[in-house]
């Protein structure tokens, strides 16, 4: 079976717009309009007569109003104004919407109101177009995407003996009744034709995304964005091979982040807490667990609970068997005594006396320590 698809902006460029604007996969409501129209470039099948077969196409959102006028003809011309006139230039002229419907009146076929789904009956000639009014009082994203006209037409009646259509009124009820599970086996054989681009992380849809995620054992994926995502699945099979190593805990991170990490393990501080007066500050700091290492992240990437809680999960994930990660946020100031580090998240500038003359603000400064 045969298609036309609207699913990219220039697919609407080439009909009429009025109101409206391009957006990736379809057309919306231009801001500020209550009511928008699109009419199609002329759809040529190449055969008169031809019958066609079914209109499919995405509201996102249902409360907005989206009206279709189907036509359809094996002529491109008509008279209009006593002038032989091709039908895409009165579509295409600067005359108002109505008077190109009214144009086109003849042709009409079809006509109803937010149906995602419809089957063409009875609409038979060589050029197909249609008209599209979308009208909202509140929603600005009201529109419509991914619209596809299959042709022609071929009923699964044709494969039934002859006996099914001897009497026409059966015969017709029969069609439409059999045309129901027609289209439910097209769209299975659609998506089973592309059922290859289902198992591409970077293509298939989010839900799809999500059940790969758990045939890799990635959990949380809510705490991943979508395009992070699909990154992460499309490089799992070389980073699940450094699951529990210092590498692959910080390409995860790195990918979650989009900052490479610092991570401190006892064996690094070891020499510096035989220093007696070194030892308590670097055992508050780092601990005294030899099973406990620190992950150092910007705290830009978790300044939340909600975050650091994500982002501790996904490192105890990866790290190693038996030891316990414990996750510090660097904030953007000198404390002395805490996780201050110059170039990381600390820098000396330049020098600037302080005035108490109250003009000036001293800012997480404290004097003498409250016993």
């Amino acid at each position: 079976m045969k298609y036309f698809v609207f699913n990219k902006p220039m697919d609407y460029k080439r009909g009429y717009l009025e109101n409206c604007l391009c957006t990736e996969h379809g057309i919306c409501l231009s801001q500020g309009s209550e009511k928008g129209v699109f009419f199609s470039k002329i759809l040529d099948s190449g055969e008169k007569e031809t019958f066609w077969h079914r209109m499919t196409c995405d509201i996102p959102i249902f409360r907005s109003g989206v009206r279709f006028w189907l036509y359809c003809s094996d002529k491109r011309e008509i008279f209009y104004n006593g002038t032989k006139t091709d039908i895409e230039d009165i579509l295409f002229s600067h005359i108002s919407p109505d008077l190109k419907r009214k144009a086109c009146g003849a042709f009409l076929k079809e006509e109803f109101l937010n149906q995602s789904d419809t089957l063409l009956h009875g609409i038979k000639g060589r050029y197909f177009w249609f008209c599209i009014e979308i009208y909202s009082g509140q929603e600005e994203n009201a529109g419509i995407e991914n619209i596809f006209v299959y042709f022609p037409y071929k009923s699964w009646i044709n494969y039934l003996p002859s006996i099914y259509q001897k009497n026409r009124e059966s015969a017709e009820f029969l069609d439409r009744y059999l045309s129901i599970f027609q289209s439910l086996y097209d769209d299975f054989d659609t998506k089973y034709e592309n059922s290859t681009s289902m198992l591409e992380p970077m293509s298939c849809d989010m839900a799809f995304l999500q059940y790969i995620a758990k045939w890799l054992d990635i959990t949380n994926t809510d705490i991943w964005s979508q395009d992070k995502l699909r990154k992460l699945i499309s490089l799992a099979p070389s980073l699940f091979k450094k699951r529990g190593t210092r590498s692959g805990l910080i390409e995860i991170i790195k990918l979650f982040t989009g900052e490479e990490p610092f991570i401190v393990e006892q064996w690094q501080i070891r020499q510096f807490k035989q220093l007696s007066h070194e030892k308590e500050v670097l055992d508050r700091l780092y601990g005294t667990d030899e099973n406990e290492f620190l992950v150092l992240v910007k705290e830009k990437y978790c300044s939340g609970k909600r975050e650091q809680e994500a982002l501790l999960s996904l490192i105890q994930d990866m790290s190693p068997a038996h030891t316990q990660p414990r996750l510090v946020a660097l904030r953007e100031f000198i404390n002395l005594g805490g996780h201050t580090y110059l170039g990381i998240n600390s820098a000396l500038g330049y020098y600037k006396p302080m005035r108490l003359d109250g003009l000036s603000l001293v800012s997480l400064a404290s004097v003498g320590k409250n016993e």
